[in-house]
């Protein structure tokens, strides 16, 4: 949608520019051929009168009239534009060239560029040329453009889907690949491709998964070494007390007050070998994952 209001404002901008454009172009044309023709009419009237202006020839888009020093208006024809309103030229600017209050006017009246300027013979000669070709070229350029901005619309939105598609890729495989993570515990990495700011971003991802995956193996490695580290000590342990508690039964086997003695000690120590044990893995849990794991195995006192 974004991409669609930006080539939007930007074929208005451009459709706006070059019809106004266009438009001040053709309105120069037509004022240029006005003084041309007003100046070879004038130059060939010199010195004629009024209603021999009419014989002349000039464009088949203008129209002549003659506004006198009496302030009449002489025309071939009163009932054609734009002379067919005598009131609307001889209250306007035209009026004021044939008074001597302007050198020249020149504006639009009922689909016509008038342009007035006084003659030697004191009269003021009023030519008129028609913007109705001018209209027609500027109606088929607006719907030539208009035509042209909505096909560059919609290929601006083709063109920005399929960039936006191709740049969202990477955060695709991105995003898929973290899902997969949550799902599946599956930490393999993404594939990466290019240098740019998304493939340093998947690089790092992929960093990410490797650190994870190394911190996990390493807590597997810890928790199989636990589990072989502690097993023998808690067994002789527990052998241990089944003899101390053995022979507190009066029904059990018997020991001697010496043989007692040392299996006390001996289950002391083993309590305290294996609360060394523990405290010894807690250490390697907390060290670097990178680092090689020490070993802890040490002596262990015999089951009595």
């Amino acid at each position: 949608m974004l991409t669609a209001c930006l080539a939007a404002v930007a074929v208005f901008v451009s459709v706006v520019t070059i019809y106004l454009v266009t438009e001040h172009a053709l309105r120069d044309q037509v004022n240029d051929r006005l003084n041309q023709n007003t100046d070879a009419i004038i130059a060939s009237a010199t010195y004629r009168a009024p209603l021999a202006l009419f014989g002349l020839s000039g464009p088949r888009s203008s129209e002549m009239a003659v506004i006198t020093q009496a302030g009449q208006l002489i025309t071939a024809s009163s009932e054609k534009a734009p002379f067919n309103d005598e009131d609307a030229l001889l209250n306007g600017p035209e009026m004021a060239v044939a008074q001597g209050h302007a050198s020249v006017s020149l504006r639009e009246l009922k689909g016509y560029q008038l342009l007035a300027k006084k003659m030697p013979t004191g009269d003021t000669l009023v030519v008129a040329e028609s913007l109705a070709p001018s209209s027609v070229l500027l109606n088929k350029l607006l719907l030539a453009l208009t035509s042209l901005g909505a096909i560059l619309i919609i290929f601006s939105v083709v063109a920005g889907s399929a960039a936006i598609n191709a740049g969202l890729r990477p955060v695709r495989r991105l995003t898929l690949a973290t899902r997969r993570v949550a799902e599946t515990n599956d930490l393999q990495p993404i594939p990466v491709t290019g240098n740019d700011e998304l493939a340093r971003f998947g690089h790092s991802f992929n960093e990410m998964l490797e650190s994870v995956t190394r911190s996990r193996d390493h807590q597997r490695a810890l928790i199989v070494d636990a589990g072989h580290e502690l097993l023998t000590p808690l067994t002789a342990l527990r052998t241990n007390l089944e003899l101390l508690i053995m022979a507190s039964d009066r029904r059990g086997p018997q020991l001697s007050d010496a043989d007692r003695d040392a299996l006390s000690i001996d289950v002391i120590q083993q309590i305290e070998e294996l609360s060394h044990r523990v405290g010894a893995l807690v250490d390697r849990a907390r060290q670097d994952d990178t680092e090689p794991p020490a070993s802890v195995c040490g002596g262990w006192p015999r089951a009595g």
